[in-house]
């Protein structure tokens, strides 16, 4: 099974941050038996990739203790005025 596959499998339809254990087939050399074993590492790399994909790591961190109004407003200020600061650099 390729990764693409993979990918597409541990995708659940309808829950989007969630992820399922894919089941491999895999088949023993020496004996021919065929075992099938879940990958639960990928279905934990692929769940931290949506949480991160999807912002929910940064806000909860944002939100682990309360910031004023006026503070995150500074905060939103000083941002813009990077950010304007590295456009303008950039087209200079």
């Amino acid at each position: 099974m390729n990764k693409k596959h993979k990918i597409w499998q541990s995708h659940i339809p309808g829950a989007a941050l969630a992820a399922s254990v894919v089941n491999t087939k895999m088949k023993d050399r020496k004996t021919g038996k065929v075992e099938t074993k879940g990958d639960i590492e990928f279905a934990i790399r692929f769940w931290k990739r949506a949480m991160k994909d999807s912002g929910k790591i940064i806000e909860l961190k944002d939100r682990s203790h309360y910031r004023k109004k006026s503070d995150r407003r500074r905060e939103q200020l000083a941002n813009a005025k990077y950010m304007q600061w590295v456009s303008d650099k950039n087209n200079q």
